[in-house]
């Protein structure tokens, strides 16, 4: 159940330590408190893996953008799913990691995301222009795909402040 529970929620530190702090008592001693004179190893290498030393303990901060990278994942490839439409929070160590692990191939374009996914040559048009790309609505950045922005040359429309883009893509 703690699993589903990160996923969803943001977890703040507060909340990990006193769970870790549960934990580390039942570790050492078994039971719901312990002190410091107890505790054999520090926390901190008990969460190692086994080959690494460690009790291979998870370290539920990690785990929990790790989950979050899964549901980034799972929203970008299966959109006909019911929970799609949820609007969950998800910390920005998971979506910097999300966005450095995945190239989007474009194919017909109705899966990748114009603005923020990283479709030219492994770079994202907020790589190469992000001046440009401040200039464009949260809600459009989110939305338009490579189909509909290059649709007619419509991309330039989603651009607020009227900037000139001539040369955007002279760097490619």
């Amino acid at each position: 159940m703690p699993i589903y529970v990160l996923i969803a929620i943001n977890t703040s530190k507060w909340f990990i330590r006193a769970i870790d702090k549960i934990r580390r008592a039942f570790t050492w001693k078994g039971r719901q408190q312990v002190n410091g004179g107890s505790c054999l190893v520090a926390w901190d290498k008990v969460q190692h893996p086994l080959d690494l030393g460690g009790l291979g303990i998870l370290d539920l901060e990690i785990m929990s953008w790790a989950l979050q990278v899964r549901w980034l994942w799972f929203v970008k490839t299966d959109p006909n799913r019911s929970w799609k439409g949820l609007n969950i929070h998800v910390h920005p160590n998971a979506c910097a990691l999300f966005a450095i692990a995945l190239e989007s191939q474009v194919g017909d374009g109705n899966n990748t995301l114009f603005w923020s996914d990283r479709w030219l040559m492994g770079c994202s048009v907020a790589d190469v222009a992000p001046l440009v790309v401040a200039n464009v609505p949260s809600k459009t950045r989110k939305q338009r795909t490579v189909a509909q922005d290059l649709h007619d040359q419509s991309w330039p429309a989603d651009i607020q402040g009227g900037l000139s883009l001539i040369g955007l893509f002279e760097y490619f």
